[in-house]
């Protein structure tokens, strides 16, 4: 069964320095938190002959890098080497480069890098800039009315630690973005960890939400997500891992365990990953 994972961060563009990469042990520490206690053969090193071995070995079609712009103590992802990379890399690969609403040649940014058809999305953390903001900040519309008009999706942070506080995750930011711009496809990673059932709610209320828990899956609290993912909201479930936090075969193994039957588990590893990026059969085979 063929895998598309959306967010991955391979050891490259600036990662390999980040706190993920340099720190080792906070990492395979989280991992095993996060239920995997072996953690990525790539964190020796930021060896990124290991992450391209084990993405071969994992059977997963297509890869989703994701920018990011330096928040403090996590590090920066430079979105064109990120461009770069996917378009030589052995492993099939897109990206979501990375934007600041508050940097006002962010259009210009963006239009460069939409030159390469490896672009699919965009990403927006809003809670890690360098000043820090809700999801529903007037400064982010700009970038929604932009991706809402050329049927760009974005992939908006707002779940875990991504912000000074619990506050820059609580759902009704993100369910505000939703609501006012209804054609905007939302993809919510970390899966709004913790406020799951509030997340949940969201995207049921929200037609163009999409729920990426990633690394959180297997978190307290997750029934909720597998119930969902198995019910009501299995057409706008995604599935990813958050590398290096989630090893890659292990984690579709352990995503797996708890799809309820082939076509859930179809639909969450492939298809609506598929569908959501308008990738062709030539693109992902």
């Amino acid at each position: 069964m063929r895998a598309i994972d959306f967010r991955v961060r391979p050891p490259i563009a600036g990662y390999e320095r980040a706190s993920m990469y340099a720190q080792p042990e906070r990492t395979a520490r989280m991992a095993a938190a996060f239920g995997y206690p072996q953690p990525v053969g790539a964190l020796a090193g930021a060896s990124l002959d290991a992450y391209e071995r084990e993405a071969r070995e994992s059977g997963i079609a297509a890869a989703i890098l994701t920018g990011r712009l330096g928040a403090p103590g996590v590090g920066a992802a430079d979105n064109a080497a990120l461009v770069a990379y996917a378009g030589a890399a052995p492993c099939r690969s897109f990206v979501f480069p990375a934007l600041d609403p508050s940097d006002a040649s962010w259009r210009e940014r963006l239009a460069a890098l939409r030159k390469h058809r490896c672009v699919r999305g965009i990403v927006l953390e809003p809670g890690l800039l360098e000043k820090p903001v809700y999801p529903d900040d007037p400064s982010c519309a700009p970038v929604y009315e932009l991706c809402q008009a050329e049927g760009l999706p974005v992939m908006l942070s707002a779940g875990g630690n991504v912000g000074p506080d619990c506050s820059y995750t609580s759902p009704e930011h993100f369910d505000r973005v939703a609501r006012d711009f209804p054609r905007l496809e939302l993809v919510i990673a970390h899966g709004g960890y913790p406020w799951i059932t509030q997340t949940l709610h969201v995207a049921f209320r929200r037609a163009n939400v999409y729920v990426l828990p990633d690394m959180y899956l297997l978190m307290p609290g997750n029934e909720a997500y597998v119930a969902a993912m198995n019910g009501y909201l299995s057409e706008r479930f995604l599935f990813g891992t958050s590398y290096p936090f989630s090893p890659l075969k292990a984690s579709i193994d352990a995503f797996l365990a708890v799809a309820r039957g082939d076509d859930v588990a179809e639909r969450v590893l492939f298809r609506n990953a598929r569908a959501l990026l308008k990738l062709s059969e030539e693109e992902i085979s």
